[in-house]
């Protein structure tokens, strides 16, 4: 069987971009290194803008089916248990009162399952081990993690979703992250026992870094959090030792973790890199944090990543003229229908407009507020700040979610 587009990683940038062409009828291969369901570092903070690509896609009741808690609150708490309160409708643009909390492995495997039902074929387990293209058409060269199986899969268009450490959008130069002894890192788990945690997020920043608290599913409290390389290194790798050295401090943050223990692991990844990245490299159009990341304090990265998949995936369908195509349509896609390079630029072209419109005033927000937040005589002026102007919490929160976007019809 010939498919339309490959897409390489099955996370919501993925799978989002998967719904969205199989519900127009396109051939799609996922191809997901990992099998669901399986956990991922994240806030795992849904954000109002989000809900109407989800609703698009099918999934949104699923979720709050599986146990997403609503969110009302966010707070900002400074070093010395300080808050500035902020209710999701005033710092958010949606009419939305609410935004959602959900674990990865629920948010990940909804939207994965939803991508099978919709008519991707969606392989778990196969890593993709490289990406070539002849004469604009191509190959994507996998391996089955399960038997060591090497397989090839062919298609006009490949899509990577394979996240921010890709190997295709990601030159040499391009992977170091900052001066060795300065580099960011970020740790996550799940706890039961925390106090205080119901309808609200709280975000705390730290010398060291920032991190927050959020209820997931089943009574259980996420605590997500990014420091430096030097608070790493002093708590010997050890999370538990760095959360006492760090986030503990705090007086608020001590309280609620007083009697609170882990569920499951640690998950940890580093060294970190934000903002933007090229949009495509080599033919290959990227999504997701392949193509950037948002910082974590904004709490919009899962609305970039299902949205970026769906953006993608407009302008792949628009290019290869597929809108009215039937899921049953049995011939394949003539190579010779479209001259390869110009079925390439047109995606781009489409994708790229799309994304500078919606995000590239937030990735530049998200910058600002970045140097300011690992600045501790600057992240202590603007917490002084906000204390005494609270409303100022709302207006640099908006900023990091406003945007233009696209009507794109409802399914």
């Amino acid at each position: 069987m010939g498919f339309d587009a490959i897409i390489i990683g099955g996370g919501p940038a993925g799978s989002a971009a998967a719904i969205s062409m199989a519900h127009r009828g396109a051939r799609v291969l996922v191809l997901e290194e990992k099998r669901m369901p399986r956990g991922k570092l994240c806030g795992e903070f849904i954000t109002p803008e989000c809900f109407p690509t989800l609703k698009r896609l099918g999934v949104m009741q699923h979720m709050l089916g599986a146990g997403a808690q609503k969110i009302s609150r966010v707070s900002l708490v400074a070093e010395s248990g300080k808050s500035v309160e902020s209710s999701i409708s005033e710092m958010s643009d949606s009419d939305s009162r609410w935004a959602m909390s959900l674990s990865r492995s629920r948010f990940d495997q909804i939207l994965f399952e939803e991508a099978r039902e919709a008519g991707a074929e969606c392989l778990e387990g196969y890593a993709a081990s490289g990406c070539k293209f002849d004469d604009g058409y191509g190959t994507v060269e996998a391996l089955s993690l399960k038997d060591g199986a090497r397989f090839s899969f062919e298609a006009p268009v490949i899509v990577d979703a394979s996240g921010r450490n890709s190997r295709w959008m990601l030159g040499k130069q391009e992977r170091v992250a900052g001066r060795r002894g300065s580099r960011l890192y970020a740790l996550k788990a799940h706890f039961t026992g925390v106090t205080g945690i119901k309808d609200q997020v709280e975000l705390y920043f730290f010398r060291e870094g920032y991190g927050g608290f959020s209820l997931v599913e089943d009574q259980l409290v996420n605590l997500c959090f990014i420091v430096g390389e030097s608070a790493l290194k002093q708590a010997g790798g050890d999370a538990s030792r760095v959360v006492k050295n760090t986030l503990m401090r705090n007086p608020l943050a001590a309280e609620r973790l007083c009697r609170a223990s882990v569920v499951g692991k640690w998950y940890s990844t580093g060294p970190l890199t934000f903002g933007r990245r090229r949009l495509s490299r080599d033919n290959v159009i990227a999504i997701g944090d392949s193509s950037g990341m948002i910082d974590p304090f904004t709490g919009t990265g899962l609305q970039i990543a299902v949205r970026t998949g769906e953006m993608a995936a407009e302008a792949i369908i628009e290019a290869l003229g597929q809108s009215s195509l039937s899921p049953h349509r049995e011939e394949h896609y003539n190579r010779q229908s479209e001259p390869p390079m110009s079925l390439y630029e047109s995606i781009q072209a489409h994708y790229m407009d799309q994304y500078e419109r919606e995000f590239h005033k937030r990735m530049k927000v998200a910058g600002l507020l970045r140097a300011a937040a690992f600045s501790p005589a600057t992240s202590r002026i603007i917490a002084i700040v906000l204390e005494r102007a609270p409303r100022l919490t709302n207006v640099m929160l908006r900023a990091t979610r406003s945007g233009q976007p696209s009507s794109v019809p409802s399914e």
